[in-house]
């Protein structure tokens, strides 16, 4: 809970995700979205650390192609000088060897209570790195400049546009098998009517579909806050 009312008071707004198995925050930056996706530790469970991603919507880690990932998607630990490390991290790695920017942090202490220091070193880190991304020389340019971004973009208020008028295919073949809690299941019938409807360059299938879905719901409730 502390890093969820963390995040809102920096002015997140959290959206659960079932694709990364991660809650996500998104905050406009401008005309982008800066998503911030967390990693647990995969052998300690009470560790995390988190990613960066500044794109045109909300599609936390999407890496390929001519998208511009490794602008796009970084760790806090890679926006900050070597002094800045050293003074906020407290992780003992990172303390040892400063030139280490993987920066993890502890939600709970050795007794099961919150880990005060480490949570408010992760706030502070947050605090001074998250307008450093879209600061990084030309990664604006170089978003806009995506074939695949502008692709996925267009995908997106594709899909939002189908979602709003509920115009949907009959034939649908792509979607959850199963009710999906988090968002409503018109999104997932607009993104692949909006995908199959020959407007879209995007080959249809369930896992773009889901994708789709996800990412157009987040934009479409950011635009609307």
């Amino acid at each position: 809970m502390f890093i969820q009312k963390s995040m809102s008071d920096l002015g997140y707004v959290e959206f659960p995700d079932t694709i990364s198995d991660a809650d996500l925050f998104v905050k406009p930056i401008g005309e982008l979205y800066l998503t911030v996706g967390f990693t647990i530790h995969r052998f300690y469970d009470d560790q995390f650390t988190c990613t960066y991603y500044l794109s045109r919507t909300t599609n936390w880690a999407e890496c390929w192609g001519d998208i511009p990932h490794r602008l796009t998607y970084i760790r806090p630990g890679e926006l900050m000088s070597l002094e800045e490390r050293l003074e906020i991290t407290v992780d003992s790695r990172c303390k040892n060897n400063p030139q280490i920017t993987d920066m993890w942090w502890n939600a709970f202490d050795s007794d099961g209570n919150y880990d005060q220091e480490s949570l408010s070193s992760f706030v502070r880190t947050i605090q001074l790195t998250e307008g450093r991304v879209a600061l990084q020389p030309e990664i604006i340019e170089k978003i806009y400049a995506s074939t695949l971004l502008n692709t996925i973009y267009e995908d997106v208020n594709g899909t939002i546009e189908r979602a709003i008028s509920e115009d949907f295919r009959e034939d649908l073949l792509y979607q959850p098998k199963r009710e999906v809690k988090v968002i409503p299941m018109k999104w997932f019938k607009a993104a692949e009517t909006h995908i199959r409807s020959g407007f879209s360059s995007t080959p249809a299938s369930s896992l773009v579909v889901k994708h789709r879905a996800y990412d157009a719901y987040r934009v479409y409730h950011m635009r609307n806050l």
